[in-house]
């Protein structure tokens, strides 16, 4: 039920169906209560008639010319005379008439076409008698037969001008609107988009060229964020460099001065870098050479390299593995996101605690026993410079680009990362179901 398009048609469908069904009805029940008056009308009438002629002449040879006239038509009659005995029928017709309709004044006598089988209508004689008209309501059932047919013809016809109109209605609107969604989702990867329904003149038009403009504008902005990276990244290597050294020999010439300015320009030299190798994934300067790997030995190789770090700081580094498997990766980047994860582990984790590496057939999982993060945090934890502290302490004062990098790599497998909280504390899924695990990948 999120999608417009179902929306929009259902909303249009109902309305018109309730609009429609409620139309037909009442126009269906005042044409069968029309029809049904109008007969009713034309008995009362007919019979009026042969009581003005019996009033004038009542005899023998009128009564039988009255009866002889209604025993070839749809309708039926029975003369009464004042001593309220069948004076003549047609049809044999006396033998429906109701004591009921006998002791009934001038007008409509039976009126239920519904569930009785005449209708009946009296006409008073001066002087003493009546003619009683009587019309089969199988006639008027007849009509009303009919007159259904016709609008169930209406109804189906109905039906199929809202399929053509939904069908049009999606064609026109909402799969434009899908089109436009499905491109504007293209934003975040700084393309430009083209989006084909700029040639209309309408509403849609108008914003299918905000949307292209606003595409251009941000890949625009994009570049020059890369390009200024880059450029940065590259004229500050030099100068931090000799920075670096030169603090060196201070610091081995014991001078706290030296030891202070040799720390912080390695922190600087390490966002230099950090910079220069987003800038590096970003411009696609970098290879993905995927080569079939075992992961469970790969991650236990990564652990070793790492245990010597945690065992300094008095925190266990443990791992589950299932049996082995094989996936297609590049080696050294996925090396290089397990270090940053398990560094990142390591610094948001006190002594005495436990960070487990957790590897699958589908996803490999890092959980440590630190604070975790907040919750209005977690969607941001891969952003760019993002810092859940907002303090540079020498502790877990990173470069906030780790993460990020990470990201970056892991994405560039056609796998994806995040991050969700604990009861222990912090963990960080690689999810691995999109990567193969055939040697027939192709290679980028």
């Amino acid at each position: 039920m999120n999608r417009l398009s179902l929306k929009i048609s259902l909303f249009y469908l109902t309305g018109i169906a309730v609009i429609l069904t409620i139309s037909l009805f009442l126009v269906h029940n005042h044409l069968v209560d029309q029809q049904v008056e109008n007969e009713l009308e034309r008995l009362q009438q007919r019979g009026d008639s042969h009581r003005d002629v019996l009033t004038e002449n009542f005899n023998r040879t009128t009564v039988s010319h009255v009866v002889m006239m209604e025993e070839k038509a749809l309708t039926e009659v029975v003369i009464m005379n004042e001593n309220g005995s069948v004076e003549g029928s047609s049809n044999q017709a006396e033998a429906y008439v109701k004591d009921s309709w006998l002791r009934a004044p001038e007008g409509i006598a039976e009126d239920d076409w519904r569930n009785e089988q005449f209708l009946a209508a009296i006409s008073p004689i001066e002087g003493g008698g009546s003619v009683i008209m009587l019309e089969p309501t199988r006639q008027i059932q007849s009509l009303i037969t009919e007159l259904n047919h016709h609008f169930a013809i209406a109804a189906l016809l109905t039906g199929l001008f809202l399929v053509v109109s939904l069908y049009f209605l999606s064609h026109f609107i909402t799969k434009p609107l899908l089109s436009i969604r499905k491109a504007a989702g293209k934003l975040s990867q700084g393309d430009v988009l083209t989006v084909p329904e700029t040639k209309r003149n309408d509403e849609i038009g108008e914003l299918a060229r905000s949307i292209t403009k606003i595409s251009g504008d941000l890949h625009q902005i994009q570049q020059s964020r890369k390009a200024f990276l880059t450029s940065i990244a590259h004229e500050l290597r030099t100068p931090i460099t000799y920075i670096k050294g030169y603090a060196g020999l201070l610091k081995k010439q014991d001078s706290s001065y030296g030891k202070i300015i040799y720390e912080e320009a390695d922190r600087l030299h390490r966002l230099i870098e950090d910079l220069f190798e987003l800038a590096r994934l970003e411009e696609n300067s970098f290879t993905i050479e995927p080569e079939k790997t075992k992961m469970t030995v790969f991650i236990r190789s990564v652990i070793e390299r790492m245990q010597p770090a945690f065992h300094k700081e008095n925190i266990s580094l443990g791992i589950t593995a299932e049996q082995p498997f094989y996936k297609m990766i590049d080696q050294k980047r996925l090396e290089q996101v397990m270090i940053i994860l398990l560094d990142n582990a390591l610094k948001y984790t006190p002594s005495q605690k436990t960070v487990t590496v957790s590897v699958e057939k589908e996803k490999i999982e890092v959980t440590d026993e630190g604070p975790g993060v907040r919750e209005d945090a977690l969607p941001h934890l891969f952003d760019r410079f993002y810092r859940v502290d907002a303090s540079r302490n020498r502790d877990t004062g990173g470069t906030g680009l780790g993460l990020a990098i990470a990201k970056e790599i892991v994405e560039a497998h056609d796998a994806a990362i995040f991050a969700e909280n604990t009861k222990t504390g912090l963990k960080i899924t690689i999810d691995l179901k999109g990567v193969a695990d055939e040697e027939d990948r192709t290679r980028r």
